[in-house]
C-alpha cells in the first residue's frame, strides 16, 4: 500500500488552543506549568542568510496506477510534478504520448471508456477525462474530498469513484456529464479503497478496518458481504470481477477472497504465505493471476482452486499496480518505477522502455533530509536522492533505489540508516554507496507500518526508531537495534503514536501523537511526552508539555529539552525537573529541528527562523522567508553542526551560510 496520503500530522491533527487555569488544569499540567502560558515570541531584525540552490531536492519517476487501451498501456504519474499522463505503444516499444495534468500533485485511479482515460487524483481529489486521442484534458468533478482512490468503469460505460476520507462512492455518466454522490459505502471508515462494477452492482473494498460493500445501482441499497472471519483485517485492498466471480485482495495478510456474486454465502479464502499485499489483479475465463507485496510474486489460480500457484518473483518488492494480459500469454505490468512484461512460459522478464524526454525524472516532494559530510541524502519515493553540499557540486547527484520511502534518516561511521515505509523497516547503505539493504523489520505481531524518526544513540550505539501502527491499528512503538538485536515495545505511550525520539544517558524521550493509524479516531487530546528507560524497559514518566496535539521533533540543548509541534509551537522542559519553561509560536507548522550550539533551527514552510534556547522566552530571528517548500510530511533543517544549514526553497534543496 503505497503512501500517497499526506503525513498523519497534516491529516488529522487539529490546534487546540488552551487558555487561563481551567484549561491548563484540564490538560494535567497546571503545577508544572505555573505562570507559563503559550505566547508568541518577539521577532528581532537581523539580517538574512545567504541561500544557495543546490540542486532538485530529490528527482524521481514514480506511477500511480495505468490501463491498456488497445495497443497502448497508459501509466499515471504519482509525487513528482508536473503530473503526467503517458502512452507505452506496444507495437513501437516506447513512449508515444504525454499529457500533464494540471494542479493536482499525483493520480491514483485510472480506467477507460472506449478511447477516454479517466483518472483520479489526490490532495484534492478530482476526477478527469483524457481524450487519448488528442490528448485534451478535461477536469470532471471535483470530488470534495482529499483522494480519489480508485475508478473503474462498469460494462455500460459508467465511472465510479472511490474517496478518502469519505469513503464515498461517485458515479459519473459521460453521456450526460451528470455526476452523482452516492455518499458513504461504510458509516464508520475512511476508505472505498478499490471497487469493480458489474451491470447491476459495484462492489467496494473497504478500510481501515477491512469491509466489503455490494451497493445496488438501482435502489441505492448497501450490503456488507465480507466474511466474518476476515473482519479483523484492515483493507478490502483490490477488487477484480471474473465473470460471476468476485475476487478481493485482503490486506495485512494477502489472503483472496474468492466470492460468488450470485450467492456471496458461496466464497473461499486462499492463503499467500509470507507476503502482505494483493497489488495487482487480473483474470481471463477462470483463471485468476496476481501479485503480491512485499516478495514482488506472482501467482496463479483457477477458480475453485484451494491454493495459488506461485508463477515467479519478476521483480523483488515491486508494486505491482496494474496487471493484465497479452493475447500472445504475456503479463504486462505497470509498478510503482516504471513497466513490465513477463513471459510466463520462459520465466522472463523485460523492462518497459520509458525514456524519453518528456518523461524524464522530475523533481518531488521530499520526505526527510540527512547531512552526511560532503553529501546530502533526500528521501522520497522508491530510494533516496544523493546531492553534493557544495556549489559548484564535487559529485554529480545521484539515486539510490529501494522499494519503499525513507521517512527518517541517521548516519554513524560512514553508515547511513532508514527508517522506510511500508512494514515498519529498517535499511543501512553507505555514506558513499550505491545499494541499500534491509537490516531488520518490525515483527507482523506489532502492527507497525510507518517510521516517524530514526535518531543514532552514539553513546550506546543503538539505532532509535519510532513508528505509527498499520493503518485502522492503535499505539505506535519504539523500536531498538543493537547491531544483533532488533526489539519492539509498542504502546509505550498509551492511546498514542510515538512521533519523535532523542536518546539521553539513561534512556530514550519519546514525544508522541494524538493520531493512531489511518483512519482511526483520536481518544486523547494533547501529545504525551515520556522517558523510556533502558535499564527497566518501561516508562519512567509521561506528561503532557504542550497543547500541541504531535511533537514532531525533539532536540537536547544542554540540560533543556526542545520539542516542536505540528501546530507550530516551540517548547521548552527543563530536563532535571521536567518543568516547561517556555513557549512559542515559530509559524503556522512545526517540523524538525536542527543544532548548533545553543541556538535552534526550523521552518514553517515560509520562514527559516531560530532561537536561541534557555530558561527564559526567547526571540525569534528570523532568518529567510518567502521559502514556499513544498513536503510530503514535516518541514525539516539539517545542518553541519557549525556555520551551515541546508533546507529546502520550493522543491529545491538550499544551503544556507550562517557565517
Amino acid at each position: 500500500m503505497s503512501d500517497s496520503n499526506p503525513s498523519p500530522a497534516s491529516v488529522l491533527s487539529r490546534r487546540l488552543v488552551v487558555a487561563g487555569a481551567t484549561g491548563l488544569a484540564a490538560a494535567g499540567v497546571l503545577g508544572m506549568w505555573g505562570d507559563v502560558g503559550r505566547a508568541a515570541a518577539a521577532t528581532t531584525d537581523v539580517p538574512e542568510a545567504t541561500l544557495t540552490d543546490l540542486a532538485p531536492a530529490s528527482r524521481a519517476l514514480t506511477f500511480g496506477n495505468g490501463v491498456r487501451i488497445g495497443d497502448e498501456i497508459w501509466f499515471v504519474t504519482r509525487q513528482i510534478l508536473p503530473t503526467k499522463v503517458a502512452a507505452y505503444d506496444l507495437t513501437q516499444g516506447r513512449i508515444t504520448k504525454t499529457a500533464v495534468i494540471p494542479d493536482v500533485p499525483g493520480l491514483w485511479g485510472a480506467d477507460v471508456v472506449g478511447t477516454d482515460l479517466y483518472v483520479s487524483s489526490y490532495s484534492p481529489g478530482r476526477l478527469f477525462r483524457i481524450d487519448t486521442v488528442t490528448l485534451e484534458v478535461e477536469r470532471l468533478v471535483d470530488l470534495a474530498q482529499e483522494v480519489g482512490w480508485t475508478v473503474k468503469a462498469s460494462p455500460d460505460g459508467r465511472v465510479f469513484v472511490g474517496t478518502y476520507p469519505g469513503a464515498q462512492l461517485w458515479e459519473y455518466d459521460p453521456a450526460t456529464a451528470q455526476a452523482t454522490n452516492h455518499g458513504r459505502m461504510d458509516d464508520d471508515d475512511q476508505y472505498v479503497r478499490d471497487l469493480v462494477a458489474s451491470q447491476t452492482t459495484v462492489y467496494c473494498g473497504i478500510g481501515s478496518r477491512a469491509g466489503l460493500v455490494a451497493f445496488d445501482r438501482a435502489s441505492g441499497d448497501r450490503t456488507s458481504i465480507l466474511p466474518a472471519e476476515l473482519a479483523s483485517r484492515t483493507f478490502g485492498a483490490i477488487c477484480h470481477l471474473a465473470g460471476d466471480t468476485l475476487v478481493v485482495g485482503i490486506s495485512p495478510t494477502a489472503e483472496v477472497l474468492v466470492m460468488d456474486t450470485r450467492d456471496p454465502s458461496s466464497y473461499q479464502i486462499l492463503q499467500t504465505p509470507n507476503d502482505s499485499f494483493l497489488v495487482g489483479l487480473t483474470s481471463e475465463g477462470d483463471q485468476v493471476w496476481y501479485a503480491t507485496r512485499p516478495s514482488g510474486s506472482l501467482y496463479r489460480f483457477t477458480v475453485g482452486d484451494t491454493e495459488p500457484t506461485l508463477v515467479g518473483i519478476p521483480v523483488a518488492e515491486a508494486s505491482n499496480l496494474r496487471l493484465g494480459l497479452l493475447p500472445d500469454g504475456r503479463l504486462w505490468s505497470v509498478t510503482s518505477a516504471g513497466g513490465i512484461f513477463y513471459d510466463p512460459a520462459t520465466s522472463t522478464t523485460e523492462a518497459m522502455d520509458m525514456t524519453t524526454p518528456d518523461l524524464e525524472p522530475m523533481p518531488e516532494r521530499p520526505m526527510s533530509l540527512l547531512y552526511a559530510g560532503d553529501r546530502i541524502v533526500v528521501g522520497g519515493s522508491l530510494g533516496v536522492q544523493v546531492t553534493s553540499t557544495h556549489n559548484p557540486p564535487a559529485f554529480a547527484s545521484h539515486r539510490v533505489p529501494f522499494g519503499g520511502e525513507a521517512k527518517d534518516m541517521d548516519t554513524r561511521d560512514g553508515t547511513v540508516y532508514l527508517g522506510v515505509y511500508t512494514l515498519a523497516r529498517l535499511l543501512r547503505m553507505p555514506t558513499d554507496g550505491r545499494q541499500a539493504t534491509e537490516v531488520a523489520r518490525v515483527a507482523e505481531e506489532y502492527e507497525q507500518t510507518r517510521p516517524t524518526a530514526l535518531v543514532v544513540d552514539r553513546r550506546r550505539n543503538l539505532v532509535l526508531m519510532s513508528t505509527e501502527p498499520d493503518y485502522g491499528r492503535w499505539e505506535g512503538a519504539l523500536n531498538i537495534y543493537d547491531g544483533r538485536r532488533f526489539r519492539s515495545y509498542r504502546g509505550v505511550l498509551p492511546d498514542q503514536t510515538v512521533q519523535s525520539v532523542w536518546p539521553e544517558t539513561r534512556g530514550v524521550y519519546l514525544g508522541g501523537s494524538i493520531n493512531n493509524g489511518f483512519g482511526t479516531t483520536p481518544t486523547t487530546t494533547g501529545a504525551k511526552l515520556g522517558y523510556f528507560d533502558h535499564t527497566t524497559r518501561t516508562m519512567s514518566w509521561i506528561i503532557e508539555p504542550t497543547a500541541g496535539t504531535v511533537i514532531q521533533d525533539l532536540k537536547m540543548v544542554g540540560r533543556v529539552l526542545v520539542g516542536s509541534t505540528v501546530e507550530g509551537e516551540l517548547f521548552a522542559l527543563d530536563a532535571t525537573t521536567r518543568a516547561v519553561l517556555w513557549q512559542v509560536d515559530t509559524g503556522v507548522a512545526g517540523g524538525k529541528l536542527a543544532v548548533i550550539g545553543d541556538r535552534v533551527f526550523g521552518t514553517d514552510r515560509s520562514r527559516l527562523w531560530s532561537v536561541t534556547v534557555g530558561h527564559t522566552r526567547p526571540a525569534l530571528d528570523v532568518l529567510a522567508s518567502g521559502l514556499n517548500q513544498s513536503w510530503f510530511g514535516a518541514p525539516e533543517v539539517v545542518t553541519d553542526g557549525t556555520s551551515t544549514l541546508f533546507t529546502t526553497r520550493g522543491l529545491n534543496l538550499v544551503r544556507v551560510d550562517l557565517s
